[in-house]
């Protein structure tokens, strides 16, 4: 499962004119809800439209960015004004904003392109607006693209967090042997990157937190606590470990058919809200049962969603990918999905239109706002009679179907280029 960061956040107008140029704001009469992260090369057609008014860019320390799109001739050139926001004390879904730079474009082909360095001293969420003499800008923005250049190493270490009781997996493997097959299999599947080593922690041995997550219960993400991701174990306070890739192993996921979940590109390694790869050793059925689960789908499933982690998406998007509404308040919801972001984007990434058309993984309940649907794992008498076998990325790692253990899936080159590029933006 990936969840499309369910970061909302609405425009409060507090602004700073430290330089006397006139500021276009983001529009006071929209909720910003778009978002785009560095090297996605998904169409992102719905952040497109909304630029000029205001969407959120992620964005990382010392890393350089290119933001592009084609020019309109009918229109005056444009300059791309960024804000950076910060958290407005008492108010859970509201940010203020102060100007950060106004950009610019080089005009490169037929392309605006306007370039920056982040000088943050962490992860940071900025807006944008594109505006002529004091106005939003009128043109088309069409195909967009945002690009960054890290300045970190392509290296990082995978923390194994296991919580509550766990049992040996279905082919008789402990904590311990599961753990040495993940960091083999990471190191084969990652190959364009380098995975330091994997460590093993224990949720009831935390030095602070261990009396919360008691060894002899078993730990169901979203039913133990209402903190699906169990954040507060990331950023595991020991030298080595707080900037490792934090892997929560758990019992089970509280949803059927769910083998694990993660944001798409939370982009921080470390300590923070929602930036674990959630596992579970069991997988829930539709008659409630859990069914034990063996170390390759487990390990694979951690793969899976750890590309995730990395900005990959889904090589055959589900309806539920693009669907995806966040929770306003006052109990209202707005649309976060991309009706444009049906295929990755990659070129070496084949697409199959059967999972999108098919009447799999639909649209959630209102209980899961901001998730899409992912790894399933169907029974053998279903996928016997499924067309899923004729997907051409069926053997493509972020393809969001669980199938066959013994097909030999993999990451293409450009989904490793992606990953790579990712890893070096983010501070560790």
């Amino acid at each position: 499962m990936l969840f499309w960061g369910a970061c909302l956040l609405t425009a409060c107008s507090e602004l700073v004119d430290a330089d006397s140029e006139r500021i276009l704001p983001p529009d006071p009469e929209r909720v910003v809800v778009h978002k785009i992260f560095p090297n996605d090369m998904a169409k992102n057609d719905s952040v497109a439209v909304n630029l000029a008014r205001g969407i959120m860019l992620v964005v990382h320390p010392k890393a350089s960015y290119q933001l592009s799109f084609e020019v309109d001739s009918t229109q005056p050139v444009p300059e791309l004004q960024l804000f950076r926001t910060f958290p407005i004390e008492g108010e859970t879904n509201r940010v203020g904003y102060t100007k950060v730079r106004t950009l610019s474009p080089q005009v490169v082909g037929n392309r605006y392109v306007y370039s920056f360095v982040c000088q943050e001293n962490k992860m940071s969420i900025w807006f944008t607006t594109l505006g002529v003499d004091g106005n939003y800008y009128e043109g088309k923005v069409k195909d967009i693209h945002f690009t960054g250049t890290g300045i970190y190493n392509d290296h990082f270490s995978i923390n194994l967090i296991a919580v509550g009781s766990l049992r040996k997996t279905e082919d008789g493997m402990g904590i311990d042997q599961l753990s040495r097959k993940m960091l083999d299999v990471f190191r084969e599947k990652f190959y364009g990157v380098t995975i330091d080593t994997i460590y093993v922690r224990y949720a009831h041995e935390h030095p602070t937190l261990g009396s919360k997550y008691p060894q002899d219960k078993p730990w169901v993400a979203g039913a133990s606590s209402k903190d699906y991701f169990v954040s507060e174990l990331a950023g595991w306070p020991e030298d080595g470990l707080r900037n490792a890739l934090s892997i929560i192993l758990v019992h089970g996921i509280n949803e059927d058919d769910i083998m694990g979940f993660s944001h798409l590109f939370p982009g921080i390694l470390g300590a923070g809200k929602e930036v674990s790869v959630v596992i579970g050793e069991n997988v829930r059925r539709s008659s409630g049962e859990m069914e034990q689960l063996s170390s390759k789908s487990i390990v694979m499933t951690a793969v899976h969603e750890t590309g995730h982690f990395f900005g990959l998406r889904h090589t055959s998007t589900t309806r539920r990918d693009l669907s995806q509404v966040a929770m306003l308040d006052e109990g209202e919801s707005a649309p976060v999905g991309d009706l444009s972001n049906v295929e990755d984007g990659l070129t070496d990434t084949p697409f199959c239109r059967y999972v999108l058309e098919s009447g799999l993984y639909r649209q959630a309940g209102e209980q899961e706002f901001a998730r899409s649907d992912i790894f399933f794992l169907n029974s053998p008498k279903y996928l016997a009679k499924s067309k899923l076998y004729e997907c051409p990325d069926l053997e493509n790692i972020m393809f969001p179907v669980t199938v066959n253990e013994d097909i030999n899936v993999s990451f293409s080159k450009q989904q490793m280029e992606l990953v790579r590029s990712s890893l070096m933006i983010i501070p560790h």
